[in-house]
């Protein structure tokens, strides 16, 4: 055999090409695919992330500007604004007030009021309180907010603290970066301005939040107002000035200008290599915005890194196919061989079929040789299957045939009756009806539908019905939809056959059969006749089931049956539905005693799919 056709150089080869190609592929995708599914995810991720910091510092930001309601809280701290500094009971109040809002809020650097009506300002602060007078507020702090078109409270961005034009407590003391809430004191309800109340707060609760939204290590945070001036961001200090970069704040106001009036714009963009995510609070207060900076090195870093993974294991699983193929193929040709020499010996004898294939490796050998062999047990199979059906269809027509002495019997003898009685008309009737059925159950034909049958069963009741007049009801009650089931032809004569046989002449009274079908499911259907007549004896009826449920469990048809001249028509009825039952749906014949007296037959047959 040339190397060219060996089996193990095909193997090599294609195991070569179909593992290369399709690795470095996956490897290109996956690289791109894990790149939009990390970015993806980590916008998402920081949605989330920023939305819920942007809520909290809404709240922080919200609380603040509750606590300092506190001064409309106090009955008394209105009025004492207008006593101090004369009443020392006033001005202890007040700074109670001012000491009760500096412990409701956490972050507090400095708490300053000043009193239009009594034109003093008070500095809360450490290690002591101070307070003086002054005829107007420390405008610094203020930047000319106090105009009757200003609101009543609103945030001032960062900023470095100073001491509201008070003497500073010490010279060593720095200047920090604070954030202030401003809230003018008015005269409720009136609009009369009776304060002003300044609020500075350290960065803490700022840089707690915001601390859990980034690796300072390789991501940037940043808080900013509605001119873009930073707030706040990690990694550095910042003084009043900072603002973002002039690229960044362009693509944040674009934002903004989309969004119209909402104050809770959210989304993401693209600049520098990095990615921007950006949520604003929303805050009536603070107009502020979380942008958290992500460079790309960062954002597909496990992209990169599950990338050189692929490749090292590329590089391993296309050494360990190399491996795997010189093997497998080593081990696969020697068996071959061995096989070969054992068909060799399957196909001696008789086995001689010509295969022609093109292929010239081990492959093609073994195909030919294991051809051969499958023919030969196709070819014993087929011939046991022609010699199966030809005894069905044998056993199938001697069933039949017993069925027709029973029926000639009862039918000419109704007839010579009426012959007796000189009604030739009515006989002509019954001897056309008698050959409709002579035609019907001659014919050389296995299976009929039901609609065919039921006519069938129906003449055969016309004719009993002539035998013996009012002394019989017939009721026939077939579903529509149950006419097209194919059954074994001669079913139904037989059962009602057992009536009249068994029943009808020792029947007191009135005689009565029902006939009717109906649809179980989709898959099946339900013929049942009932009758009045005499009761099946409990010996005889536990007899019947004995071998009625011995034909539903068996696949073949047992030839020792006791008794073959009793339950006959029974007995052909289930031998021929169980040789034309549908495979692995195999139809039943259920027999019951009705109360007080009668039999009920039901037959159950596959309908199909």
């Amino acid at each position: 055999m040339s190397k060219y056709y060996s089996i193990r150089t095909k193997l090599i080869a294609f195991m070569l090409i179909a593992t290369t190609l399709p690795l470095l592929a996956s490897i290109s995708m996956t690289f791109i695919q894990t790149k939009t599914a990390l970015r993806e995810q980590a916008v998402e991720e920081n949605k989330r992330l920023i939305y819920q910091a942007s809520t909290n510092l809404n709240n922080y930001v919200d609380n603040v500007a509750r606590a300092s309601l506190a001064v409309y809280n106090d009955p008394n701290f209105l009025r004492n604004l207008a006593k101090i500094p004369g009443d020392y009971r006033a001005v202890a109040e007040v700074y109670t007030t001012l000491q009760t809002i500096r412990a409701a809020v956490p972050d507090v650097f400095q708490l300053y009021l000043h009193s239009f009506a009594a034109n003093q300002s008070t500095l809360i602060t450490n290690p002591f309180p101070k307070r003086e007078e002054r005829k107007q507020a420390y405008s610094g702090s203020l930047h000319g907010k106090t105009g009757g078109d200003s609101p009543d409270i609103w945030v001032e961005s960062a900023h470095m603290s100073h001491t509201y034009g008070f003497k500073a407590a010490s010279p060593d003391d720095p200047a920090r970066t604070v954030i202030t809430l401003h809230r003018v004191i008015k005269d409720i309800p009136s609009t009369e301005r009776l304060g002003v109340l300044a609020i500075d707060l350290n960065m803490n609760t700022i840089a707690a939040i915001t601390g859990r939204l980034y690796d300072p290590a390789k991501e940037q945070i940043y808080v900013v107002d509605g001119q873009n001036q930073i707030i706040y961001q990690g990694r550095s200090e910042v003084n009043h000035t900072d603002t973002l970069q002039e690229e960044t704040a362009s693509e944040l106001n674009i934002a903004r200008s989309s969004a119209g009036t909402a104050q809770n714009v959210a989304g993401h963009f693209e600049q520098d290599r990095s990615m921007y995510v950006y949520q604003q609070l929303g805050s009536t207060y603070a107009d502020w915005t979380i942008v958290k900076q992500i460079p790309n090195e960062t954002l597909y870093a496990r992209a990169t890194t599950l990338t050189w993974n692929n490749a090292m294991i590329a590089i391993a699983a296309l050494a360990l196919v190399i491996v795997a193929t010189l093997f497998i193929s080593i081990r696969i040709t020697g068996p071959l061989k061995q096989l070969m020499r054992y068909m060799n010996q399957i196909q001696a004898g008789r086995l001689h079929v010509d295969i022609h294939l093109s292929s010239r490796d081990e492959f093609g050998v073994l195909a030919r040789h294991f051809r051969d062999m499958m023919d030969t047990v196709n070819n014993l199979i087929l011939r046991e299957y022609r010699l199966e059906i030809a005894n069905k269809t044998n056993q199938l027509k001697a069933l039949q045939a017993q069925i027709h002495p029973h029926f000639l019997y009862n039918t000419l003898q109704s007839i010579g009756t009426l012959a007796l009685q000189q009604q030739g008309q009515r006989a002509y009737i019954l001897l056309s009806s008698l050959s409709k059925m002579l035609r019907y159950s001659m014919r050389d034909q296995t299976c009929v539908t039901l609609r065919e049958e039921a006519e069938h069963a129906r003449l055969y009741l016309e004719l009993q019905q002539e035998r013996f007049g009012d002394r019989l009801e017939v009721e026939l009650d077939f579903a529509e939809d149950t006419l097209s089931v194919e059954m074994p032809r001669m079913t139904l004569q037989p059962l009602i056959e057992n009536y009249f046989k068994h029943g009808a002449d020792i029947q007191p009274g009135k005689g009565h059969i029902s006939l009717s079908s109906r649809r179980i499911n989709d898959h099946w259907i339900e013929i049942e006749l009932n009758n009045n007549g005499p009761s099946i004896p409990e010996d005889k009826l536990l007899e019947i089931r004995g071998w009625l449920h011995q034909s539903h469990t068996t696949t073949g048809l047992s030839t020792q049956e006791s008794d073959e001249s009793e339950s006959i028509g029974l007995r052909n009825v289930i031998r021929r539905l169980q040789l034309n039952s549908h495979p692995g749906h195999s139809a039943r014949l259920e027999i019951n005693n009705r109360e007080p007296n009668g039999v009920k037959i039901t037959v159950k047959l596959y309908a199909g799919e």
